[in-house]
């Protein structure tokens, strides 16, 4: 489970699978949760700088679901 928190407004995301996509020509970034676009940043050229950007204004937190490991 994924977690997004919007820093400024308390706006919050929930999904299993974080896609980060940037344009090598227009240099935006988009972040998509569960393929629904929640974050865009302009001027980023890779992943590293559109995660600095997201983690800027969102609270990122990743909780494994299967906390226990399986004894059988």
């Amino acid at each position: 489970m994924i977690t997004l928190e919007n820093i400024s407004t308390g706006e919050v995301f929930n999904g299993d699978e974080i896609e980060y996509f940037v344009d090598d020509d227009t240099h935006i970034g988009e972040v998509y949760l569960d393929g629904d676009l929640v974050f865009q940043s302009l001027e980023v050229i890779n992943d590293g700088q559109l995660e600095h950007a997201l983690n800027k204004e969102f609270k990122v937190i990743k909780e494994s679901l299967d906390t226990f490991p399986n004894f059988s």
